[in-house]
C-alpha cells in the first residue's frame, strides 16, 4: 500500500506535465499563425505603399490601357477626322519637349506602365503620357512659337498625326482626358487635332489674317468638354456634325454628345488695382494687398492668377472668385505678376494684360530735414522742412499738411521761457524719424535729430 502511494503523485505530475506541454503546443501553433498573419499584413501594406510609387493617385491608368491596347480601328470612331476636309500636313511622328515643368508632374512613357517624374528638357513621343497634380503645371514646345500649357490635374496622352492611306482619317495628335490644355499654333504648323472625350477639334491659324491659333480646351468635372478659341479657327465634329469656330467663339459638349451651340467668348475683364508696377511696402508684417477688377457681361465668376514670374510657370495664387476683388495678406518681399479672366459656364475667356506688383520691406526711417526758426510775425514764429512725401508729420503733437512734393510749415506763438518743439515724420509702413528744437524767445538754444 505504501508503495502505490508514493506512486500517485509521480503519476499526477506526469499527467500534468503533459498537460502543459500540449498547452504549450497549442498557444506556440497559434503564435506561430499569428506571426505568419503579422507578416501577410505588413506584406500588402508594403505592396499598396509600392503601387502608389509606381501608379500616383489620379493617373487614370486603367483608361490609358484600354486606350492603347485597342485596335487601331476601335480608336477611329465616329469622331475621326477626313484629311481632305480639314487640310492636315504630313508631320510624321509626334515629336516635341518638355520646356516647364511646376511641381508635381509625372509621365509614363509609351513603351512602359510605370509613372516617372517629368524633367525639363525631356523628350515627348508618340504615346507618351502626361500627367499633372494640383497647383501643377508643364509646358510642351514642338517649335519656339509653337506651345501647349497644361494646367493643374490634367491627363494628356500625345499622338502621332500619321495617315490612314485607306481610310482617309487621321489619329488627334493630342488627347485630353481630364483637366486643361491651352496653347498656340501659328501657320508653319498647319492643322493641329485634339481628341476630347466627346468629340475632336481640329485647330488651325487663321488662314486670311494668319493669326495663331490661341485656344484653351477643357475636360470639366461634369465630363463635358469646351473648346474656347481666342484667335485663329477650330472645326469641332461630334456625332459626325462639324461645328466651325472662329476667333472669340467657344462650344460646350456635354458627355453624352449634346451642346448648348456655339456662344462669344466673355471678354477680358479690366483691372483696377494695383497699378502697374505699384511698390506695396511693410516694416514687420507682410502688406494686405488688394486686387480689384471690374464686371465682364453675362460672367459668371472670374479666375485670379498671380505669379513670380512674367510668364505665369510659377503660380502662387489660381483661384475662381464670384467677386471682382480678392485681399491677399501673406506676400513675400519680391516680385509679382497678376491677371484676371472672366468665365461664363465652362468657357474661361482670355486673361487681362499682366501687371507688376512689387512687395518690399521698408525698416529705414523717412526723411526728416528741418529749417532754422524764423519769425512769421509778431509774436509768430515759423518752422518748415521737408520729409518723404508719404509721411505724416507732428509738430509738438498736432498733424500738419504735407505737400506732394514732401514739404510743410508749422506756425506757432512763443510762451516765456524755454520751448521744445518736436517734430515727428511717420511713413506708411510706421518707421519714425524726429528731430526737435529748443526756442528760447526768439533764439535756438539747441537742436537734435
Amino acid at each position: 500500500m505504501a508503495g502505490l502511494t508514493q506512486a500517485a503523485p509521480v503519476q499526477a505530475t506526469k499527467v500534468v506535465d503533459a498537460e502543459i506541454r500540449t498547452v504549450s503546443r497549442r498557444w506556440l501553433g497559434w503564435l506561430d499563425v499569428g506571426v505568419l498573419l503579422v507578416t501577410l499584413l505588413i506584406f500588402v501594406l508594403f505592396l499598396m505603399l509600392l503601387n502608389n510609387l509606381v501608379f500616383p493617385e489620379g493617373a487614370r491608368l486603367g483608361d490609358i490601357m484600354a486606350r492603347d491596347s485597342g485596335s487601331e480601328s476601335s480608336r477611329r470612331g465616329r469622331n475621326s477626322v477626313d484629311i481632305d476636309s480639314d487640310g492636315f500636313g504630313d508631320f510624321g511622328d509626334f515629336v516635341a519637349r518638355l520646356s516647364d515643368v511646376q511641381r508635381e508632374v509625372k509621365i509614363r512613357r509609351a513603351d512602359g506602365v510605370a509613372w516617372t517624374d517629368a524633367r525639363i528638357g525631356r523628350t515627348v513621343v508618340d504615346d507618351d503620357a502626361l500627367q499633372t497634380f494640383a497647383n501643377s503645371r508643364a509646358r510642351v514646345d514642338f517649335t519656339t512659337e509653337n506651345e501647349l500649357e497644361i494646367g493643374q490635374n490634367s491627363l494628356v496622352i500625345f499622338r502621332s498625326n500619321s495617315a490612314d492611306p485607306f481610310l482617309q482619317k487621321r489619329d488627334p495628335a493630342v488627347v485630353v482626358m481630364q483637366g486643361e490644355l491651352g496653347g498656340s499654333v501659328n501657320e508653319d504648323f498647319g492643322a493641329f487635332a485634339v481628341e476630347l472625350p466627346s468629340g475632336v477639334a481640329v485647330l488651325s491659324a487663321d488662314k486670311e489674317s494668319g493669326a495663331p491659333a490661341d485656344f484653351k480646351l477643357s475636360v470639366n468635372p461634369d465630363k463635358s468638354s469646351t473648346i474656347a478659341m481666342y484667335a485663329g479657327t477650330a472645326a469641332v465634329h461630334i456625332n459626325g456634325e462639324r461645328y466651325d469656330l472662329g476667333a472669340r467663339q467657344a462650344l460646350t459638349v456635354s458627355a453624352d454628345g449634346r451642346t448648348g451651340g456655339i456662344r462669344d467668348v466673355p471678354g477680358a475683364p479690366p483691372v483696377r488695382a494695383p497699378r502697374a508696377n505699384t511698390v506695396a511696402k511693410f516694416r514687420d508684417l507682410p502688406p494686405r494687398v488688394n486686387f480689384e477688377w471690374g464686371n465682364v457681361s453675362r460672367a459668371q465668376n472670374y479666375r485670379l492668377e498671380v505669379a513670380r514670374d512674367a510668364n505665369f510657370e510659377q503660380i502662387i495664387v489660381d483661384e475662381y472668385l464670384n467677386e471682382t476683388a480678392f485681399t491677399h495678406g501673406n506676400l513675400a518681399e519680391g516680385d509679382y505678376y497678376w491677371r484676371v479672366s472672366a468665365r461664363s459656364g465652362w468657357v474661361q475667356g482670355p486673361v487681362s494684360r499682366a501687371r507688376r506688383l512689387f512687395v518690399e520691406q521698408d525698416v529705414e526711417a523717412p526723411v526728416l530735414e528741418l529749417s532754422p526758426i524764423r519769425q512769421a510775425a509778431t509774436g509768430e514764429y515759423r518752422l518748415s522742412g521737408r520729409t518723404s512725401p508719404d509721411a505724416r508729420v507732428y509738430v509738438r503733437g498736432e498733424a500738419v499738411e504735407v505737400s506732394a512734393n514732401g514739404t510743410f510749415d508749422y506756425v506757432f506763438t512763443t510762451a516765456p521761457g524755454a520751448q521744445a518743439i518736436v517734430v515727428e515724420a511717420i511713413d506708411a509702413v510706421g518707421n519714425i524719424a524726429t528731430s526737435s528744437q529748443v526756442f528760447y524767445g526768439d533764439t535756438i538754444v539747441s537742436r537734435s535729430n
